[in-house]
């Protein structure tokens, strides 16, 4: 039984749960109603009974001798007794829904009426109180009510109904609700069927994208079981989150791939070719020197390469930790631009402008590497005895970098391109004040930018310069 629950769906795991409870709270539902009803039936039979005797006690009236021309009313009945005469009315029931009511004397002798319970004994007329008298295999419930007034002493009246009258009533009474509330369950089990159906539909969607996505290996699909707010439509919007996040990652896997494999070929195959040549001619000490000082340079410069990729693709899956803090910017941007004047690269000078005591929340490796790399490209396409201008202004609420040269500049359809990775204005200047040269320096620096929180900027004249800018939000006071 576990086994085969456990190979079922959740919506029919569902639907037969909901139809288990539904059987069971109309089992008990049935139960309550008929005790319930057996109880109130039961009072009110009683009741019945007692009010009907007690109402034919008034329909019995006597008078004497003297008494005997008096008027007979149509339907009345009269009986002699001792002296007199007993005069019953009409409206005295005998037998009414089920109620049988018979007049004694106190010796027990049937006056008037019938009922089907007999009197042996005049002790019998002794339940004052309604009581029950098993008589030839039958119940039956027993009123009895001794008359009081002028010559009415020694007179019982004595009215019996059979329990069964209340099992009849009963049984028309619970029949409906018998038949009723199955129905309604069978009616419920069916909603709550069309209903789970209605609302496990979407999982069944969201089951099936997901298996046509993991098939075709298609990340960019997503998953769409229309307009909604429930908490389906928050899961989907949750897969979709994460299928994003694989994209991106697999995206910067394969770009990481590409660039590693597109970048490291050169070096590789520069030093296959100076290892082979140190091995088979170099022919002294100072050929197999230079043979390993150009195998050690790039072995260098693949290494920095792999540590740039590595960075990028941290960047690009969001996984380089961020440390915001309160950073003074002021100072931070004149350290840097103190380490970066010592470059000396083609007697490039760098000149730094800025505003004291501007400080924002950032973080300060990924502000330093920002800077650095602007200031690198800037000396990359400088002119030689040119100059670089670093600047940090406050501007309203946003603190302003800008990096300036009076280098080759950029035509205003590379403009956009120059964020791509490995894109270079001039390949030609390969190498720079920073050790690189391979295009990744700008792409960074848009990226840094982004996490941030910041946006950056360039503007260009072919043959007159660059300014990079940079603006981000100042620290609130």
């Amino acid at each position: 039984m576990k086994s085969a629950m456990k190979n079922l769906t959740i919506q029919k795991k569902i639907i037969i749960w909901f139809s288990l409870m539904l059987m069971v709270i109309v089992a008990l539902m049935n139960t309550m109603t008929f005790a319930i009803a057996n109880m109130v039936l039961d009072e009110d039979v009683k009741e019945r009974l007692m009010n009907t005797v007690t109402s034919n006690v008034e329909e019995i009236e006597y008078f004497n001798r003297l008494d005997s021309g008096k008027e007979r009313e149509q339907g009345d009945q009269f009986l002699q007794y001792n002296d007199g005469w007993l005069e019953i009315d009409d409206d005295f029931c005998d037998f009414y829904e089920g109620i049988c009511t018979a007049l004694y004397d106190e010796r027990g002798n049937l006056l008037y009426g019938e009922v089907p319970v007999k009197i042996t004994r005049s002790k019998d007329l002794t339940f004052t109180t309604v009581g029950k008298i098993t008589y030839k295999g039958e119940k039956y419930y027993v009123y009895d009510r001794k008359l009081t007034g002028e010559n009415l002493e020694g007179l019982w009246l004595r009215g019996v109904v059979s329990k069964n009258e209340r099992i009849n009533i009963l049984y028309n009474t619970v029949r409906l609700s018998f038949w009723l509330l199955p129905v309604l369950a069978l009616l419920a089990i069916l909603g709550g069927y069309a209903i789970t159906r209605r609302s496990f539909l979407p999982v069944e969607q969201i089951a099936q994208s997901a298996k046509e996505i993991g098939e075709s290996g298609d990340l960019s699909r997503r998953l769409d079981i229309g307009p909604g707010n429930d908490e389906l439509h928050q899961l989907t919007d949750a897969f979709n989150n994460m299928f994003g996040r694989l994209e991106k990652s697999f995206e910067a896997e394969r770009q990481f791939t590409s660039d590693a494999s597109h970048e490291l070929r050169t070096p590789t195959a520069v030093i296959m070719a100076q290892a082979e040549y140190g091995l088979e001619l170099a022919d002294n000490e100072d050929e197999y020197r230079e043979a390993l000082e150009v195998i050690k340079r790039q072995a260098e410069r693949m290494n920095d390469l792999i540590n740039r990729l590595l960075f990028f693709t941290r960047l690009d899956q969001g996984t380089e930790p961020v440390n915001m803090e309160e950073v003074n910017l002021s100072q931070l941007t004149s350290d840097i631009c103190a380490e970066q004047q010592m470059i000396k690269y083609s007697n490039i000078t760098l000149s730094a402008d800025i505003e004291p005591d501007i400080a924002a929340i950032t973080d300060r490796n990924l502000f330093t590497r920002l800077l650095n790399n602007l200031c690198s490209n800037a000396y990359k396409y400088g002119k030689p005895d040119g100059s670089i201008k670093v600047s940090l202004k406050r501007l309203d609420d946003r603190a302003v970098l800008s990096v300036a040269d009076d280098g080759i500049g950029i035509s205003e359809e590379n403009l956009e391109k120059i964020w791509n990775r490995f894109y270079q204005v001039e390949p030609s200047r390969n190498e720079d004040a920073g050790g690189g040269g391979i295009g990744l320096g700008l792409s960074m620096v848009k990226q840094i930018a982004v996490l941030l929180g910041g946006e950056v900027s360039v503007e260009s004249t072919l043959g007159k310069g660059t300014i990079f800018s940079f603006s981000m939000r100042l620290k609130k006071n």
